[in-house]
């Protein structure tokens, strides 16, 4: 290269101080559209992100709901030996502790294995509560029922091993406990549902000398309540259960978001241990009569979901079909069938 060149190359190199306005601007311009781009994927994947943490709360809500129900429905029936017959003459109010202890209704109470309130719309109550429940339609407390929703009530007693029973006389078992007491002796056979103050004496095993061990009697009773906390707003699946350490019912919040309960009644007509039909409300005599479950339940986002209006409609079973809701929230109907595996068992021929 020519020295006239070189010398030209460092001149323009020297000259070269700097950006002009308009280059800056341009860089600038260029600058903040990149970033508006990245803000706004960044802002988009967390709407995103967040619609999909609440989705999948509620999917996870109303598979545990299922869970829970379906696993406490397996079980209800179970009475140990003892294998209540006959139809019902009364039915038993399930938060009454007089009424499960009571010779005269004790009986009832073990023939309904499940028990239930219905309703058959999408803003119908349920016309006849039960009385010692305590159970209300207002809004703001601990057992305010959600329009709409059923009532479902278990029995049974603990699958644990019998606890061994100690004549009250002596020493008195758990006292707020209600046993149920099964003779195997073939000279007093009976039963008795018995708190733990007892007697417990009347009846024994099968070498007729020893004392009948006993079972906690356990009754649970499910429903939507319009609340978790008084006045919160958010529905809530819970459980209302005689409590072994006090004698009393304790009602537990169990899952949140499930909105809606229906539940549908497999009869068997035939008494083969299999259901003929499904039906929302038995009749009174039928109850012993129930092998199966069809459960049904929507569940609910908590939280709402911005630009969303729901406008789609659910089946619940023979309730028929609830919404469009028309708010902002999601939801997520499921049906489960829960074979009653004690009552339809001791049904089947071999």
């Amino acid at each position: 290269m020519s020295s006239f060149r070189r010398q030209q190359t460092l001149t323009n190199r020297q000259t070269q101080n700097g950006l002009s306005l308009i280059e800056l601007m341009i860089s600038i311009t260029i600058g903040l559209l990149i970033l508006s781009a990245l803000t706004t994927l960044f802002v988009n994947q967390s709407k995103t992100r967040s619609e999909l943490d609440k989705s999948n709360r509620m999917i996870d809500n109303g598979r545990y709901a299922l869970e829970v129900l379906t696993e406490n429905l397996r079980m209800a029936g179970f009475y140990g030996n003892y294998l209540p017959s006959g139809a019902p003459a009364t039915t038993p109010d399930p938060c009454s502790l007089a009424t499960i202890t009571d010779p005269g209704t004790s009986l009832d109470v073990l023939r309904h294995h499940v028990q239930g309130y219905t309703v058959e719309a999408q803003a119908s109550q349920i016309a006849s509560l039960p009385a010692s429940c305590g159970f209300t339609y207002t809004a703001g407390s601990t057992t305010s029922l959600k329009p709409g929703s059923d009532i479902l009530v278990l029995r049974r007693v603990g699958t644990a091993t019998p606890v061994a029973a100690v004549n009250a006389a002596a020493s008195p078992n758990s006292a707020n406990t209600v046993y149920l007491q099964v003779s195997n002796c073939n000279t007093d056979a009976g039963y008795q549902l018995v708190s733990g103050a007892g007697p417990f004496a009347a009846f024994h095993d099968k070498n007729c000398t020893t004392i009948a061990s006993l079972r906690p009697f356990i009754v649970q009773v499910y429903f939507v309540s319009s609340d978790n906390n008084p006045g919160d707003g958010i529905p809530t699946l819970k459980r209302q259960e005689l409590d072994q350490a006090t004698g009393v019912f304790v009602i537990t919040p169990l899952v949140e978001g499930i909105e809606y309960m229906q539940v549908d009644y497999g009869l068997d007509a035939d008494t083969d241990g299999a259901a003929d039909s499904y039906i929302a409300n038995p009749a009174a005599a039928n109850w012993p009569n129930i092998v199966s479950v069809k459960l049904n339940i929507i569940a609910r986002n908590i939280e709402t979901s911005a630009g969303h209006t729901d406008i789609k409609s659910y089946v619940l079973g023979s309730a028929g079909t609830f919404g469009p809701f028309a708010d902002a929230y999601k939801r997520h109907a499921y049906t489960q069938v829960v074979r009653l595996v004690n009552p339809s068992g001791r049904r089947e021929v071999p």
